[in-house]
């Protein structure tokens, strides 16, 4: 039978993922849940905390989405958030079905995070490109029929400006989707092993 200090040792060795300090914030707080519940109680908190993996997969996602909202401008800290949610799910202690509807979510969010993306950065290197072959067509030109030509520069300095601007806001465009569909990701998430711990 499991006791405080086996719990809190398991819970230990599931959360190694995440940061030293964090990983001592929530070894603390249920150390202190304990002390609270009373010795008496030790069995009971255990039962209705669920298994430490099943605590340690609320926690890193619980981390990795306070993580997102405090450090969304860093695409590293966002990668590392979205791997943490990953392996949360994955290290989750969830029934075959549950597991399968976790993987489910966790490939259609991929697909379409990564469609979304590639869509985006095609549109703005077709238009940057797109500037820049008309630019280039201008010069060709610029002997045969001026007047085409300076209208083919126009255009292009016009377009490849354009593209150079939409770059930093279709950046930003992308940043917020995976955000959120990484926060979506963790609610649903959550939602599932909280069914999940009713269940039982």
């Amino acid at each position: 039978m499991m006791n405080r200090a086996s719990f809190l040792k398991k819970l230990r060795g599931k959360l190694q993922r995440l940061p030293a300090h964090e990983i001592d914030i929530a070894l603390a707080y249920y150390e202190e849940y304990f002390d609270e519940a009373g010795e008496e109680n030790e069995q009971k908190v255990i039962q209705q905390l669920g298994s430490p993996s099943h605590v340690a997969s609320q926690i890193m996602t619980d981390y990795a989405l306070k993580d997102l909202e405090t450090t969304s401008t860093s695409t590293k800290k966002n990668i590392s958030a979205i791997w943490i949610i990953i392996l949360a799910i994955l290290s989750a202690p969830l029934s075959l079905p549950l597991l399968a509807v976790a993987i489910a979510l966790i490939f259609s969010f991929g697909a379409v995070i990564f469609s979304v993306i590639i869509a985006i950065i095609a549109i703005v290197l077709s238009i940057f490109f797109g500037g820049i072959v008309a630019l280039i067509s201008g010069f060709f030109i610029l002997t045969q029929h001026w007047p085409t030509a300076i209208l083919f520069m126009g255009v292009g300095f016009i377009v490849t400006g354009l593209g150079i601007l939409l770059f930093p806001i279709f950046a930003r465009l992308i940043k917020t989707i995976v955000v959120v569909c990484v926060e979506v990701l963790g609610k649903l998430f959550h939602k599932i092993t909280k069914k999940r711990k009713e269940g039982y």
